[in-house]
């Protein structure tokens, strides 16, 4: 069976257009908005304040969240992630900070 011309392409723009759940663009604003903010927390409360600086101790089911969470939207390898945060502030402002804009510039 062939399919009429121009039937595939009008639904892979269509598809594109609205994805696959077909939603509003104020329900794509609000689920980037809430998995942005999620990534944030992770990143505050998980990596900076639990890992890198051991001020908080979190129990294992959200630490296991926010390590699944990181690595799955993020790539980021928690105790790479870790080390050079711990450098940063070791080396803080020296020509040794992995990411000084002091010494490497803001670009």
């Amino acid at each position: 069976m062939l399919l009429p011309d121009g039937v595939v392409l009008n639904a892979a723009v269509d598809w594109l257009a609205h994805g696959a759940l077909r939603l509003a663009w104020w329900q794509v604003v609000l689920y980037t908005l809430l998995l942005t903010h999620i990534t944030i927390a992770a990143v505050t409360i998980f990596l900076h304040r639990s890992q890198a600086h051991r001020s908080l101790d979190l129990h294992p089911i959200p630490a296991h969240f926010f390590r699944f969470w990181l690595w799955l939207t993020t790539s980021i390898v928690t105790k790479e992630w870790v080390a050079i945060h711990r450098k940063h502030h070791a080396k803080c402002e020296s020509p040794d900070d992995p990411h000084s804009p002091q010494t490497r510039g803001l670009r």
